[in-house]
This record gives C-alpha cells, sequence and structure tokens, in this order.
C-alpha cells in the first residue's frame, strides 16, 4: 500500500457531485450541487486498490459560476503541495475552459487533471465514477501537464471542446483528436508537444475581453458598445475561415486600431485562412486593417489566452499570440 501513488481530488461541484433536492409542493426539484470530494471518493471504493487518496471541497458550485480567480487559487493550491498527482471534479459546461486557463497558469511539474459527468450520480450509468476512476489513473502515469479526461479518452485542453449537451462521448478534440485512452486498467498517453504555460500572473489581473459571434444580417450594435463598455479586447468568432459582414468588418477596423481583436471561425473544426479571399470582409481584407487571425484556437480559448497576455505583457501581446497559434 505504501507504493502507492498520492493523488489529491480537489472538488468544484458540477453535475458529477449533482444530486435532485426533495419534492417542493409534490414536484420534483432538479439536480444541484450536494456531494462533497469525500463523497465522491467513496462512491469509488477500487479508487483504495490505485491510489492513496486525499480529498478537498474547494467549491460546490454549478461551473458556471467559477471564476479566473478559483483556477488560478486551484492551481497554486497544487504547485504549493506535495501529492504526486492531481485530479480535479468539476461541471462540464466550463470545462474545456477551466482546464485550458489552468493550462495557462500552472507552473507545476506534477499531473493535473480535470474530469466531471455528463450525468448525475443517481441516473443510470453514471458516468461520474467510472470517469474519476480514470483520471486518477492518469494523475498517477502521466509525467506532469495538465489534461482532460472523460469517457476513456485523455485530451489536451488546448483542443478540447464540448459538442453534444448530454452524450457521454461529449468531449473530442475534433481533428486533432485525443492525445490518449485508459482500457482495461491502463493508461496509453501519446507523447505530445505539450504548451508551455505563460510567466506566472495574478488572474485578477486578466482585464475583460469581449466575445461576440457573427450572425447573418446582425447590425452592429453590440460591436459598437465594445470601447464604451471598457473592454480592453474582442475575440470575433467570424463565418466560415473568417469572414465577416462588410458592416462587421469596419467596424471592427475600428475598434482594432484601439484594442486587440483576434478573429476566429465559428466552424467546430478547420483554421482560419489569411490569403484566399481578398473580399471586403474576407480574411485578408480584415489581417490588413488590423485583426489577428486566430488560426486553428477556438473562440473560448482566444478569449482566455488573450487576456491572460494583456494581463503578463500588454506590449507584446500579438508577438506572443502569434507564437502561441505556430504552436498550436
Amino acid at each position: 500500500m505504501n507504493d502507492l501513488p498520492h493523488i489529491e481530488v480537489l472538488a468544484l461541484g458540477g453535475t458529477i457531485a449533482m444530486t435532485p433536492v426533495t419534492q417542493r409542493g409534490g414536484k420534483k426539484a432538479g439536480a444541484v450541487p450536494s456531494l462533497d470530494a469525500d463523497a465522491l471518493i467513496a462512491a469509488v471504493p477500487s479508487l483504495a486498490d490505485i491510489a492513496s487518496i486525499s480529498a478537498a471541497t474547494l467549491a460546490s458550485v454549478p461551473s458556471a459560476n467559477l471564476s479566473f480567480v478559483q483556477i488560478a487559487e486551484l492551481c497554486a493550491r497544487v504547485e504549493a503541495g506535495n501529492a504526486d498527482g492531481y485530479v480535479v471534479t468539476q461541471g462540464t459546461d466550463t470545462l474545456e475552459e477551466t482546464a485550458f486557463l489552468a493550462s495557462l497558469l500552472y507552473q507545476g511539474e506534477k499531473p493535473l487533471i480535470f474530469t466531471g459527468a455528463m450525468r448525475t450520480p443517481d441516473q443510470l450509468s453514471a458516468d461520474g465514477p467510472s470517469n474519476l476512476y480514470n483520471a486518477v489513473l492518469t494523475a498517477s502515469a502521466a509525467r506532469g501537464g495538465v489534461y482532460v479526461v472523460l469517457n476513456g479518452d485523455i485530451h489536451d485542453p488546448w483542443h478540447v471542446y464540448k459538442s453534444h449537451t448530454s452524450d457521454v462521448s461529449s468531449f473530442t478534440s475534433g481533428e486533432v483528436g485525443a492525445v490518449g485512452y485508459v482500457v482495461e486498467g491502463a493508461v496509453h498517453l501519446r507523447t505530445r508537444n505539450a504548451q508551455k504555460p505563460l510567466a506566472p500572473l495574478r488572474a485578477e489581473k486578466m482585464p475583460p475581453v469581449a466575445l461576440l459571434q457573427a450572425n447573418l444580417g446582425a447590425d452592429t450594435m453590440l460591436l459598437e458598445h465594445v470601447l464604451a463598455a471598457g473592454y480592453k479586447g474582442l475575440v470575433i468568432e467570424a463565418f466560415g475561415a473568417g469572414h465577416l459582414s462588410e458592416n462587421w468588418g469596419d467596424c471592427a477596423a475600428k475598434i482594432a486600431k484601439e484594442i486587440p481583436v483576434v478573429l476566429c471561425s465559428r466552424c467546430p473544426n478547420g483554421t482560419v485562412f489569411e490569403s484566399t479571399y481578398g473580399y471586403r470582409g474576407a480574411e485578408m481584407d480584415l489581417i490588413e486593417r488590423g485583426l489577428i487571425g486566430a488560426g486553428q484556437i477556438k473562440s473560448r480559448k482566444a478569449r482566455l489566452l488573450l487576456s491572460a497576455l494583456l494581463a503578463d505583457d500588454t506590449q507584446h501581446w500579438k508577438a506572443r499570440f502569434l507564437e502561441i497559434k505556430a504552436g498550436f
């Protein structure tokens, strides 16, 4: 038993920890966060066969309520800890974002694994216990780095995204694919070129960055208020390979003279083009007028990355963004 790795489980809430509350007026109320870290571990007795487990409940909230500061504090706690690996349980609504943010902030050398569940513990075939088990296995086997583990797959947080509202196989890395998997109690993890975290920074200094999506026939009212609202950066989910209407393109170009504007695609796969289409509002026109193409970086992660870069080094954000994009 003494030879087992020490894995600490840090609970933040989410579906994996949710159960229905008591009846209200004869109606069944919906699921809410109610299970702490100890309860999650107790539901998977076989964890004791693969690791020495400790646990702490850091929050008990739906993941939409998690903040930059909470993720930064979690990273700092892990960096200062003495476990062999760490598993974070949380809701899947924002898991792709929190894991990505952690990969930017985390300076430690021990593996940091994010997991959750698509089904509540009271549902048939609840996936939380197996996800937790596989996450602990991965935390025991990985040699550092931040990963997302769900449904037996191991994902790089830079590429993973939630693709379905309820399917247990919702989390995918699209064209890139998972970096590993767990089968028959063994972790199979391919070598990857791990992205290096940014220099240590304080999450509370990350400035607000707006995220807006282009839509057919949309007016520019929201765009026109970005600067007045105090945003320090803007990410736009554009059509196709990085295209906007002429009105949106003109407005975005004006904004780009004042704050960074990053151009992403609203398509789940593929890259923003740079040198194919030249009409007004196309990627060549927009880049020439000051927008920055995000390549394969998708909008929700581009927003976090831009905010972190602006907090870290306002003067050199563009060069660093382009460098990271090239290695994505």
